[in-house]
This record gives structure tokens, C-alpha cells and sequence, in this order.
């Protein structure tokens, strides 16, 4: 059975609340979350605006942008407490 990463297949857009909470989450502004994207801050924040009866929809890389976003601040995080652990035992 070939098993299908969760991305291989159409999904559905993210919302912009959806958006909006996850930032929230990650502790990361619209405006960080522009300069780390190198997207215009209006762009974002026209994601979700109603034009001609629909929204503008959310880029489909967002949301695993944002998922590699929160593994790689954890992995900040593990590899900082480990350095000090390591100096600590050293010192």
C-alpha cells in the first residue's frame, strides 16, 4: 500500500481565522510572518478579504510552512537547553 503524504493530495485552503489563531499560537505576528515570508504585509493581510463575493484565499504552503515553522522552534529550543546542559557540566 503506498501511503500519501498529507500534502500530495488537494486540500482545502486555510481560513483566515484559522491563519490568525495559528499565528497566535506560534507567538509570530502578521508583520513577522511577512518579513520571514518575504510577502508584502498587505498581501497578508488581504488574505480572507471578500473581493467579487469571494475570499482571497490563504496559499496552500502556508499551512506546512507554518508546521516546519513550529518544529524548528522546538528544535531551537531542545538544542539551546542541551548546549547549556553541556556548558553547565563543562564549567
Amino acid at each position: 500500500m503506498i501511503e500519501l503524504s498529507k500534502y500530495s493530495i488537494k486540500r482545502c485552503f486555510m481560513t483566515k481565522e484559522q491563519f490568525i489563531l495559528r499565528l497566535k499560537e506560534l507567538e509570530i505576528s502578521k508583520q513577522d510572518f511577512s518579513e520571514l515570508c518575504r510577502v508584502p504585509y498587505s498581501t497578508i493581510n488581504n488574505w480572507g478579504v471578500m473581493r467579487e463575493g469571494k475570499p482571497l484565499v490563504i496559499p496552500n504552503w502556508v499551512e506546512p510552512f507554518l508546521e516546519y515553522y513550529e518544529k524548528a522552534k522546538k528544535l531551537e529550543y531542545v538544542m539551546r537547553e542541551i548546549c547549556q546542559k553541556i556548558e553547565s557540566v563543562k564549567g
